[in-house]
């Protein structure tokens, strides 16, 4: 039953009716996909740019070049 006063159907936690809960439901559902879309995206350019799962041989490497930082700090 709807509230005379706001047009609100009574008894519903969020105070929508089900036509707005539906389109709300929409609106959240497609932003999380394109969300999610552009975060694997972006996680795909990352891996391409720079591996985080690397070889001993890049790991040997990046060790390596990181030795003088490291003995600067100690």
């Amino acid at each position: 039953m709807a509230d005379p006063m706001t047009g609100r159907e009574a008894g519903t936690l969020s105070g929508m009716t089900e036509r707005e809960a539906q389109e709300f439901n929409g609106l959240f559902t497609t932003s999380f996909l394109v969300f999610t879309a552009i975060a694997i995206v972006a996680h795909i350019l990352v891996w391409i740019w720079r591996p985080w799962l690397q070889t001993p041989e890049v790991s040997q490497a990046s060790l390596e070049m990181a030795k003088p930082f490291l003995t600067m700090l100690s």
